[in-house]
């Protein structure tokens, strides 16, 4: 969000303010935040009072000829309106602050027309046009990013297809896991507030080698911290403070037009990022695919075709990842640090189990013979693709547990 044309630090929000920005999610709630601020520096006396005038209107309107009432708080939202204008305000900052304040009147059961308020009109996009990113100008762009915390977001929006909002939401937890057990490419489990669905995608070894280095610069975090927070701060990161951010490296690359820039208009916007993940793998992956990566409602009989494992998800990724690498693949990452060994005491548990079925073989034949065959198969599987050994190890675990409980059985009909 733009910075505020007027002075905002000292102003405070109430309590019915606080509880309505509770409800929405983190990034359309610091946006709103600053809105409301705003509300409440024309207003002086704040939204409660605005919604007390505004049942105070339809209460006097009671018993009133039609031709002789008011239209509840439209005075109000057009002195606003044009306060915006006076103080310097952009059309886009005047339409979401009344946006921000229709939707806590909403949130608080008012509901006032705006069929009669003329709103600025938007400023047009430039025909809505996107940078189409190469490689080479990527690898640009994430090199004139001042700090690690920037060349992240850059990256992962790059490489996972992220929209700005679900990055500004990520938290800490959402990846703990996949970097504690080491994966590549690192997968995300989410759930995309505005299409309402869950789904999957991918940080490729790119995202995960500067999310690594970024998280050195924080502190012990738990897993509801937020993942990317403002610099200097432990408050989460905003949709504003990043588009702001990448517009004003956007000025060091010689291949973004200055007159572009000058214009309020930025070609490198986040959605720009968003927008090249599809179109590199356009054509390639398949289509259905790249939408639900993307966090996009593909509907049940489309999610029923990608209902996979996870292990097979991730092969997915890889297969296409090259077309996102700004230094190297995963696979290229496995390759040079050689196959991954089984720990010591894995190797020795299978070996004990291999024993006890063998041992049993005499007693239940055909039974033992598929448990041996199916720990030659894991113990192959885990040593021949590193790729797979987080997966493995997690099978192994739960295989270890139904073998100790067939052997115990088989032991007793001995």
């Amino acid at each position: 969000m733009p910075k505020s044309k007027v002075d905002l630090s000292g102003i405070r929000l109430g309590d019915v303010a606080l509880r309505f920005l509770e409800s929405k999610k983190p990034s359309t709630g610091v946006a709103y935040e600053k809105c409301l601020k705003r509300f409440k520096y024309f207003h002086v006396a704040g939204l409660k009072i605005f919604i007390e005038e505004i049942e105070e209107e339809i209460r006097l309107n009671q018993g009133q000829s039609l031709t002789e009432r008011v239209r509840p708080g439209e005075g109000t939202i057009r002195r606003f309106i044009a306060w915006h204008k006076e103080v310097g305000y952009s059309n886009n900052s005047t339409r979401q602050g009344i946006a921000a304040v229709q939707n806590f009147l909403k949130f608080y059961g008012v509901t006032i027309s705006f069929d009669f308020i003329e709103l600025p009109p938007a400023r047009p996009m430039k025909g809505n046009d996107k940078h189409k990113w190469t490689i080479e100008e990527m690898r640009k762009f994430v090199g004139v990013a001042r700090y690690l915390r920037d060349k992240t977001i850059i990256t992962i929006c790059f490489q996972s297809g992220l929209g700005i909002g679900d990055v500004v939401d990520l938290d800490y937890g959402d990846v703990r896991r996949g970097l504690e057990k080491g994966q590549l490419p690192l997968m995300l489990q989410l759930y995309r507030g505005k299409t309402g669905v869950e789904f999957k995608t991918f940080l490729g070894r790119d995202s995960v080698h500067q999310l690594r280095a970024y998280l050195k610069t924080r502190g012990p975090l738990r897993n509801g911290d937020p993942l990317f927070t403002m610099l200097g701060s432990e408050q989460r990161v905003s949709g504003g403070a990043i588009d702001h951010m990448l517009k004003k490296y956007a000025t060091k690359l010689d291949f973004i037009h200055a007159e572009d820039l000058e214009n309020g208009y930025n070609p490198a916007r986040p959605h720009s990022l968003r927008t090249a993940f599809r179109s590199r793998l356009t054509g390639k992956m398949d289509g259905t695919l790249i939408e639900f990566l993307m966090g996009h409602d593909i509907g049940e009989e489309k999610r029923t075709y990608i209902n996979m494992p996870d292990s097979d998800l991730s092969e997915l990724y890889m297969n296409y990842e090259h077309l996102l690498s700004l230094e190297k693949t995963s696979r290229e990452e496995f390759e040079e640090l050689g196959p991954t060994p089984l720990p010591e005491e894995t190797i020795t548990r299978i070996r004990d189990l291999e024993t006890t079925v063998n041992i049993l073989s005499l007693k239940n034949a055909e039974q033992v013979e598929i448990l041996g065959k199916r720990i030659k198969e894991l113990e192959g599987q885990l040593n021949s693709d590193s790729r797979r050994y987080e997966s493995g190890r997690d099978e192994l675990g739960e295989l270890v547990k139904e073998l100790l409980a067939r052997v115990a059985a088989l032991e007793g009909e001995g």
